[in-house]
């Protein structure tokens, strides 16, 4: 009687309102336990799609810097380790569908990653690479050694400055929209897409409206990853250039995929 007579109106309110905190958390609690596997808290559930794009792994060319364009050119042995790998890294990833440039270096890549995750490869021939025209099996360091300025034109903005034959922008960004176009008017969520260093580039131009003369800036090196998350009123890049399954650590193990 004594303690409860030493306590002031202002513990009484504090006690009462811990009180009700309490009982609001619980109802909470209730609550979220009955809508289980119907409200997805997570975030994914704002993502309406994401697209992944992987570059081919290393060809012989690509080793001795040599242009390939629709020169079909096959994997090499590490091109083909390096496709294994990124399968392993994409397998967690619940893939609903691979699509693939025609060309060979891309196909193999495709096709490993899809026979991990076991899908069909489905091939989109407006995925193939930029043709070089001319340039096409030339040694890139000759070229330089040469001092060639068509070369270093080609350098400074690689679309618009194509070689002798060689496929003009026009042509490209109408493929890229063509494949972009194909890839969306389906139901999947979860997209791989294996193309080319030119090609994945032009895809950056329409998926994200990026200048096309500034997005040869972005490396796109064998077997890397780029993700783009397409939301109802907005599409974003998540991340670029993600070689990280090529540099394992001592486990084997990786960094996981989105």
């Amino acid at each position: 009687m004594q303690e409860q007579a030493e306590r002031s109106p202002k513990d009484s309110v504090l006690c009462y309102n811990s009180y009700v905190l309490f009982l609001m958390i619980k109802m909470f609690s209730v609550r979220l336990r009955e809508t289980k596997g119907v409200l997805d808290l997570s975030l994914n559930h704002f993502f309406a799609r994401k697209i992944l794009l992987v570059r081919h792994g290393l060809t012989d060319w690509n080793y001795t810097h040599r242009f390939q364009g629709r020169t079909d050119v096959p994997l090499n042995e590490k091109g083909l380790l390096q496709a294994e790998k990124a399968a392993r890294r994409i397998e967690g990833w619940p893939v609903d569908v691979v699509y693939s440039s025609p060309l060979t270096r891309a196909r193999q890549t495709a096709d490993v990653v899809a026979a991990r995750i076991q899908k069909p490869t489905t091939v989109l021939d407006d995925l193939i690479e930029v043709h070089f025209g001319s340039w096409e099996g030339l040694h890139f360091r000759e070229k330089m050694e040469k001092k060639d300025e068509s070369l270093m034109k080609w350098l400074a903005d690689p679309f618009f400055n194509a070689p002798p034959g060689a496929e003009e922008w026009d042509s490209i960004r109408q493929r890229a929209e063509r494949a972009v176009n194909s890839v969306l008017n389906t139901e999947h969520k979860h997209i791989v897409i294996v193309s080319h260093g030119g090609m994945i580039r032009a895809l950056l131009v329409v998926f994200l409206g990026l200048d096309p003369h500034t997005v040869w800036k972005i490396r796109s090196s064998n077997c890397s990853l780029t993700g783009i998350e397409i939301r109802e009123h907005e599409t974003s890049l998540a991340f670029v250039n993600d070689d990280l399954h090529l540099k394992e650590n001592r486990e084997g193990k990786y960094l996981p995929l989105w």
